[in-house]
């Protein structure tokens, strides 16, 4: 399994995998782990005459004893252990235990331990640790796994309540408390240095990522929060939806740009000037994965809240197949093309796409839950009849990330649904099903699949693996960026309304749409009109095809198309292009972009990132100097 989880860390620090994948992945081995350690402790417990002596202890003295090798210290290298007996003393996890043990013994009630950089000697990352002896790196062990600890005796001390957790963080919390040490915790903090050791070299951290990533969800809310003013509250779009969006905003400054570590280290040590910041974050690849994930999940199910209540991306879709169907069949949106791929055409359309103005008001007025034969009606005075979105009859959008949600609830408050790694038949029957990733062109047979994964006939580490594979499926689901959709869609509907305006209220009299909140029912009033247009040229005799192969079609669903050609020549793959910056699962979008054909990957990585993160931002990112 260490070696797994390291390969996993490799495969992450090569960009073949994404950071969230690789800290599920990790957290969930450790919780399999923590079982099978647990059967094993209580066996011991159950056996064992004297409870003062540990297993690990014994297991290295027994076999100290087989290779009659007395177990003496090799002081004069810096080891604990008989440096004969390294392999016996790594494979039992001995050396974290010693530097747990000997951290435990400074603790003191009502006290917070302090690390003096510098005692133990100075980490050097870029050092060559294979070429290290044994003591040697012992001593970087030590060097790393000291200073980190104190920041655990932080967390219970001042009651700190960090956005996500794993169980690393929360075993040595609880020893901070305790002082009590198990195999599995020994074997735990062995794993945080394996992946600190396979990340060392890697001039990109974990948590140069979860920064990134911070600042791209900090810039999307602030551009939605932009987009917000400029209408007015809907009646639809309940306050819970903003407090989250705002909480979620304070998640990132507090935690990711800010250090409230480092904060109550200033107040609790005043004359230290020179305290590092964000050690934590820093040195722990595997938390800072999960706070990853605990901020995607969230912006995720509230992005999907919200296109929802609003149905204005799933209107304009409607509208989108129905200018490529009558007038524009060039036009294209990749990032509609996606969002359609994400949710299926199934769900969004009621089936397969509409071939014809009335089949696609039909499916619309399903899509809605709403029947609009009088509603609509050229000299109706009813305004009491007019659609408002309210989520609750528009078809629901909802994660199509099986595995991912799958481990909501474990990471972020709020989830019920989901019982992690803990339900192995659950996974396995997710895993069993087809791929929800629906950008990819293979699918698994279920039948086949699901013979093969059963507990009795797949290993541990056969579903970590199985489960790495689909996380990486799902990691561009869920940096979907749903409030960019959204703010495209009111701007490019208002665009479509300033053009057609008289036109609404010739057909639908000036009061066709309370406010602008509702402006994506404009939609539904282009449907009607197409519709219409279309029974008109079938009454007088008119084909929808002339002699001459020139198609008959609505004059406003062209000018419509006119309008979407322009606009999404310049924000037509605005998404995509951000999937392409922050996602490692990039097989996945290459369909819906083709602009970029020639550049190279790394060019077109600096082209993308310009346009998804502020520049200030940005260039304070690049040179470190906040931004004031």
């Amino acid at each position: 399994m260490r070696v797994f989880i390291s390969h996993t860390w490799s495969e992450y620090r090569g960009k073949k995998i994404d950071l969230m994948n690789a800290a599920l992945v990790t957290d969930s081995a450790l919780q399999l782990a923590r079982d099978l350690v647990q059967e094993v402790v209580d066996d011991w417990a159950s056996a064992t005459i004297s409870h003062d002596e540990n297993i690990q202890d014994l297991v290295f003295k027994a076999a100290c004893v087989t290779r009659r090798i007395l177990p003496i210290p090799s002081a004069e290298i810096g080891l604990p252990y008989n440096q004969h007996m390294a392999d016996v003393a790594e494979w039992c996890y001995l050396p974290t235990r010693v530097i747990l043990e000997s951290f435990a013994r400074v603790l003191q009630d009502n006290h917070l331990p302090v690390f003096k950089k510098g005692y133990f000697g100075i980490y050097d990352p870029k050092a060559n640790r294979a070429g290290m002896s044994l003591g040697q790196k012992f001593n970087e062990d030590k060097i790393l796994l000291l200073q980190l600890l104190p920041e655990f005796c932080m967390i219970d001390t001042f009651g700190i309540r960090m956005p996500s957790s794993d169980s690393i963080t929360r075993g040595l919390v609880e020893f901070c408390k305790t002082k009590k040490l198990d195999p599995w915790l020994c074997f735990a903090c062995q794993i945080l240095l394996d992946v600190h050791h396979t990340m060392r070299y890697n001039t990109l951290s974990a948590f140069d990522d979860l920064r990134m990533s911070g600042l791209r969800i900090q810039k999307i809310i602030d551009d939605y929060w932009k987009i917000s003013k400029t209408h007015p509250q809907p009646p639809f779009w309940p306050k819970e939806g903003d407090d989250e969006i705002k909480d979620i905003h304070f998640t990132v400054d507090s935690w990711i740009i800010k250090d409230p570590f480092a904060e109550l280290r200033r107040r609790s040590m005043p004359g230290n000037s020179a305290l590092e910041k964000h050690v934590l974050f820093s040195q722990h690849s595997i938390l800072c994965g999960l706070t990853l994930f605990h901020l995607n999940i969230r912006m995720q199910s509230v992005g999907q809240q919200l296109v929802t209540q609003w149905y204005d991306v799933q209107q304009l879709a409607f509208l989108y197949n129905l200018v490529k169907i009558q007038t524009h069949k060039n036009l294209s949106w990749p990032d509609m093309e996606a969002f359609i791929k994400i949710h299926g055409e199934s769900h969004i359309f009621i089936g397969s796409r509409p071939k014809n103005a009335a089949e696609s008001l039909n499916r619309l007025e399903l899509a809605t839950g709403i029947s609009s034969v009088a509603r609509f009606a050229r000299d109706s005075r009813n305004r009491e009849g007019f659609h408002r979105p309210d989520g609750k009859n528009s078809r629901v959008l909802t994660p199509t990330t099986a595995i991912s949600t799958m481990f909501r609830a474990q990471f972020v408050a709020g989830f019920e649904e989901g019982d992690g790694i803990g339900n192995i038949d659950k996974i396995l029957s997710k895993l069993s099903q087809e791929p929800c990733h629906r950008f990819s062109s293979k699918e698994l047979q279920p039948s086949d699949t699901q013979k093969t994964l059963h507990p009795r006939n797949i290993g541990t580490l056969q579903l970590l693996a199985l489960m790495k594979s689909r996380l990486a499926e799902e990691e561009p689901l869920i940096l979907f960026n749903y409030f960019g959709m959204h703010k495209r869609a009111i701007e490019l509907l208002r665009l479509i309304k300033a053009k057609e305006h008289h036109k609404f209220v010739q057909y639908f009299t000036a009061d066709y749409m309370p406010d602008e909140s509702f402006i994506s029912n404009i939609v539904l009033l282009i449907h009607h009109v197409a519709r219409g247009s279309a029974a008109s040229s079938r009454a007088l005799g008119i084909s929808p095809t002339t002699s001459n192969g020139t198609q008959v079609v609505s004059r406003i669903v062209m000018s419509c198309g006119d309008v979407m050609k322009e606009y999404l020549q310049r924000n037509g793959d605005v998404a995509c292009k951000e999937l392409r910056v922050f996602s490692k699962s990039k097989k996945a979008i290459l369909d819906e972009v083709n602009n970029d054909k020639g550049r190279s990957e790394e060019l077109q990585y600096w082209f993308n990132i310009e346009e998804a993160l502020d520049p200030k931002v940005l260039a304070s990112f690049m040179t470190g100097i906040l931004i004031a």
